[in-house]
């Protein structure tokens, strides 16, 4: 699993206030996405969103991925170029740009642009591992002097897509002494930066047993060796199949152990180390009052 999935499916979108969001908002997600109301963090969660669309980098806020549109100007976008360069958010920025071509009907492109000092090559290999991620999207690398020079290159109404600020040579120019610049893009620029991917995005609806329901009906029922059992849309346990079988009409109260649970807003890494205990069978996903509000299903190697 990764982030690709949601460009896979149909991103479901996010979007705050702010010049730009709307329409960028509605070229990514159609019109399905939706205005944020309230707290950010329980839109996110409640809508399953994949992408936040916002006027700004939201501080430290790493649930979903994000997208800045900067002086956007869909009506004068004639091609969308995403700009790479290696750094934690490349992948989501060719992806961004590809889905934002394919929405507006226009050629969409990945350019790797490095200075006379660096290694073409290396861009080159970027430039082929994503194309694996993202085949659709035509690549070139590009050696030009400073920032200006990359943005001149582009064609009249080329939208520019790259990652948020980090260590890499382009982003230094583009955020830092040359941040200006990232204005001139003749159809403005999309920064997009990518999250962990998070259980609420994968969960699917919540696989449980009540603790009153006899063992035996339970076995008729539910095929998994390992279940969740609830009360009131509470957790209360683990039950497992084993010790249903020797349980008779017992209820399953009786036989279960203690719950074990994987938070709604935890990354799909931290919940990998439950694999283990449930195997094939779906990990029951819980809000921070033990609400059981999903189950996760990860592929076991």
């Amino acid at each position: 699993m990764n982030q690709n999935k949601s460009f896979e499916k149909g991103m479901d979108v996010v979007w705050t206030r702010g010049k730009g969001c709307l329409e960028l908002a509605g070229i990514l997600g159609g019109d399905e996405a939706d205005k944020i109301k309230g707290s950010l963090e329980d839109a996110c969660i409640e809508r399953r969103a994949d992408l936040l669309v916002s006027r700004r980098l939201p501080g430290n806020f790493d649930l979903v991925n994000v997208a800045v549109p900067v002086d956007f100007q869909p009506e004068k976008v004639t091609s969308v170029v995403a700009a790479v360069g290696g750094g934690p958010h490349s992948l989501l920025a060719a992806e961004t740009a590809e889905s934002i071509g394919r929405a507006l009907g226009v050629p969409s492109e990945m350019v790797s642009a490095t200075s006379p000092d660096d290694d073409s090559g290396e861009a080159g290999v970027l430039l082929d591992q994503l194309t694996v991620e993202v085949p659709d999207l035509s690549s070139r690398v590009v050696e030009v002097d400073g920032i200006a020079e990359l943005v001149e290159d582009l064609d009249d109404g080329a939208l520019l897509v790259l990652g948020a600020p980090g260590g890499t040579w382009l982003q230094r120019n583009m955020f830092g002494p040359g941040a200006r610049l990232r204005r001139t893009a003749h159809a403005g620029a999309v920064v997009v930066r990518s999250a962990p991917d998070r259980v609420f995005r994968f969960m699917g609806e919540p696989v449980y047993v009540a603790s009153l329901r006899h063992a035996d009906d339970t076995l008729r029922i539910h095929e998994q060796k390992t279940l969740a059992v609830a009360d009131e849309g509470i957790l209360v346990g683990l039950v497992r199949r084993e010790r249903l079988l020797a349980a008779g009409n017992s209820p399953v109260g009786t036989v279960m152990e203690d719950a074990v649970s994987v938070r709604v807003d935890e990354t799909l890494e931290e919940a990998e180390v439950l694999t283990p205990t449930f195997g094939p069978d779906p990990i029951p996903v819980t809000d921070h009052d033990e609400h059981l509000v999903g189950a996760l299903s990860l592929p076991v190697s």
